[in-house]
């Protein structure tokens, strides 16, 4: 059975930096609150976690529907 977190990776979603959160990604199709993207300290820990709604899931590779917009 499919969590709400595991099909996150299958939408099309935009993630921007969160201001003031080093690392850290939101999209503006779900609350910041409940939904953000971690970048972690590779190769120590997995590449990215994904939160969603208290549960999260660490992932090796972004889908190809996401587009992460880094900041310059």
């Amino acid at each position: 059975m499919f969590k709400k977190i595991d099909r996150l990776l299958f939408e099309s979603l935009v993630w921007d930096p969160i201001q003031g959160e080093v690392g850290k990604f939101f999209t503006t199709k779900y609350l910041q609150s409940e939904c953000w993207l971690q970048i972690n300290d590779f190769p120590e820990e997995p590449l990215w976690t994904l939160f969603y709604k208290g549960r999260s899931r660490n992932i090796e590779d972004t889908p190809k529907l996401w587009k992460i917009n880094y900041s310059n």
